[in-house]
């Protein structure tokens, strides 16, 4: 991701975090207080935050991101100017206009991104959420009580961590689809200069050779350093020399190896073949072998031994 992306995500963090310690101290404040002007300040830090971490995901990472760093500048200026009885409705309006972005981002994706149906709608609710937090901070305290309004924030952010944990187990490779995605919806030909045979034969060899697909940790930009390609040219020579994606590809090695591993060691568990063959979870193994195979891998395993026993 670039470094605005990374620096957002921990901005992001530190602003939920210090946001959150905030709102302990918000029954205490009477109908006419103010949130301390730090508080208001975490509000725009954590909404930009968010927006360039996403942004930052939403496309491709070589690109030019002046757009992100202008409007974390925008946002550093109104912490410090927004008086703090406006910073809530202000930074959350802002935060608001963000998702929609993110939303426009995301929807650019949509020829490639089967899963856009489950995560547009995660994206909106964010946007929804935002809004009724600011519509929220904007009654308060002349209708509701600060306490109160700590409380919806409160719930608001439960739900939105909930959805987020929701969405990642539901797709748990869904940062490499998300890459692959942009690669292919911002594509210009990158291999000009690429020797393609010959990538693609070291490409073989990583994989059938050196078994690279046993490295849970792999992943497009990784397998690209390897290939001393960039993670865009790595996407297109999958899809142009292999016809398939990054997550595809590494998925039927995987399987591959595990169907040879669940007949030549039937002692060995299904849980230990699919975690030495690179799955982190016996779930995600389950998962990609069945749709590779059609079966799950205890009911494989059985089939082809019995099948071995009786020739």
């Amino acid at each position: 991701m670039p470094l605005s992306a990374l620096l957002g995500g921990v901005l992001m963090l530190a602003g939920l975090t210090h946001t959150a310690w905030q709102h302990l101290g918000f029954p205490a404040l009477g109908p006419l207080d103010a949130p301390p002007r730090a508080y208001g300040a975490g509000l725009f830090v954590q909404s930009w935050g968010f927006y360039a971490l996403l942004a930052g995901v939403l496309r491709p990472a070589e690109g030019r991101h002046w757009g992100v760093w202008a409007s974390g500048a925008l946002s550093a200026v109104l912490a410090g100017l927004v008086s703090p009885a406006w910073a809530i409705p202000v930074s959350l309006a802002i935060g608001t206009g963000y998702t929609i972005h993110l939303s426009v981002l995301l929807y650019r994706l949509r020829a490639t991104r089967r899963w856009f149906r489950i995560e547009g709608p995660v994206l909106l609710a964010f946007a929804l959420m935002g809004a009724g937090v600011g519509a929220a901070g904007a009654l308060t305290p002349h209708v509701l009580s600060w306490g109160t309004f700590g409380l919806i924030y409160s719930v608001l952010l439960t739900l939105g961590f909930v959805s987020t944990l929701a969405l990642l187990l539901l797709i748990p490779d869904l940062a490499v689809k998300t890459q692959e995605a942009v690669s292919a919806s911002y594509a210009q030909s990158s291999l000009g200069k690429v020797d393609v045979v010959s990538v693609g034969e070291r490409l073989r060899q990583l994989f059938e050779d050196e078994h690279l697909y046993r490295d849970e940790d792999l992943g497009l930009a990784k397998l690209a350093r390897r290939l001393d390609l960039t993670p865009h040219q790595l996407s297109e020579l999958l899809n142009v020399r292999f016809g398939e994606g990054f997550s595809k590809f590494v998925r039927r090695h995987r399987v591959a190896a595990a169907q040879r591993m669940l007949i030549e060691e039937p002692r060995a568990s299904v849980l230990s073949v699919g975690l030495s063959v690179g799955f982190g979870a016996q779930s995600s193994f389950y998962a990609a072998f069945k749709e590779e195979t059609g079966e799950v891998p205890g009911e494989y395993r059985r089939k082809r031994l019995a099948q071995d026993a009786a020739a």
